[in-house]
């Protein structure tokens, strides 16, 4: 183990039994430098390291801070579509979230990786639908959702106006334009944070976003076989774990 990872291991230690609690300033570098009979840049090589990993947060003139660390939020694997007064939902663990500004509806070229769920190529037109979701009584956000609709499908439609009606998109689809009982698949991804996302959610530098990326199916209609929508949630990976059951093959 080299110097500054033997020095972050035992600063990492120290977090954690808190003798440094958070939100309390750590040493400085020279006093760390003494503590530990090396360089400042082993030092500052090693509060880096725990600063990509969220545990301090560096502040300017002011010295290196311990980081809050919440509680972990668990996301059920849900498999069932449920309805409320406002429509349809996907998890109960995030039934209680709402927006905390107006969505925004664009019509912008598709990313690559939503292109391939689409059916669509990189950079054709789609429908973006973006929302800030999170806690009403705090404003703390928790999760940023889009929803990207194929353009030859939902340009010009209900599906592109900011406010959509009672049921939101997925009762437009189904009672409105006529796309029959709509189908949904999952799939659950990890990457690197924009800086966007990372603004938004408050993120440590480094820590990357879990994304909860569903799609919809037409079962009727014009638009019968097709995905109509994916639909794309980032969180804090950091904050969240994902729970399933387990069942015994008999």
């Amino acid at each position: 183990m080299a110097r500054w990872q033997q020095v972050a291991q035992t600063l990492r230690e120290a977090i954690g039994d808190a003798t440094y609690p958070p939100g309390t300033r750590i040493p400085k570098e020279d006093e760390l430098s003494e503590q530990f009979g090396c360089s400042r840049t082993t030092i500052r090589r090693a509060v880096a390291q725990l600063t990509v990993e969220g545990l301090v947060t560096p502040v300017r003139r002011g010295g290196t801070f311990v980081r809050e660390q919440p509680d972990r939020v668990t996301l059920a694997l849900d498999t069932t579509a449920r309805r409320d007064d406002l429509g349809y939902y996907f998890s109960e663990s995030v039934q209680d979230l709402r927006p905390l500004r107006p969505p925004t509806v664009d019509e912008g070229p598709c990313p690559p990786d939503i292109a391939a769920l689409l059916g669509l190529q990189p950079g054709d037109p789609v429908v973006i639908r973006d929302r800030v979701m999170g806690e009403p009584g705090t404003g703390r956000v928790v999760q940023l959702a889009a929803s990207y609709l194929p353009a030859d499908l939902a340009a010009g439609t209900v599906l592109a106006d900011p406010d959509t009606g009672p049921g939101g998109i997925y009762d437009r689809m189904e009672h409105d334009l006529g796309w029959g009982r709509l189908d949904w698949q999952g799939v659950i991804t990890a990457r690197p944070a924009t800086a966007d996302e990372a603004r938004l959610l408050n993120l440590a530098p480094g820590v990357p976003v879990l994304c909860v990326t569903r799609t919809t199916i037409a079962t009727a209609g014009p638009a019968e076989g097709r995905v109509v929508e994916a639909n794309a949630t980032r969180r804090d990976a950091s904050r969240c774990e994902v729970r399933y059951p387990v069942t015994r093959h008999t």
